[in-house]
């Protein structure tokens, strides 16, 4: 058989604290304004992201990764793709 994993809860260091607020932070802001910036009208197939109440479009998750960090280099930004086509998703089933 195999070990146990342990899990340890932990004080969370400052700078890790400081990211996960900046990136709840983009989160929030991009679920707030994706209606009236059209993401899912306007953006299918590419990549999105928002960092400091932006939003950034790039056909890659490269090219995004570049846009962000060169204006925001120690942001969190909230990362999606938007699916080509809109679908249906299932994300939990109660019994």
């Amino acid at each position: 058989m195999s070990e146990p994993l342990i899990i340890e809860e932990g004080p969370m260091p400052p700078e890790l604290a400081v990211r996960f607020e900046k990136a709840r932070r983009n989160r929030q802001w991009f679920s707030e304004h994706l209606r009236e910036l059209e993401v899912y009208e306007r953006y299918r197939g590419r990549y999105v992201a928002a960092a400091s109440e932006e939003l950034f479009v790039a056909d890659t998750p490269e090219e995004l990764r570049r846009l962000v960090s060169e204006k925001y280099p120690d942001e969190a930004p909230h990362v999606r793709y938007i699916p080509r086509k809109k679908l249906s998703r299932i994300y939990a089933c109660q019994r």
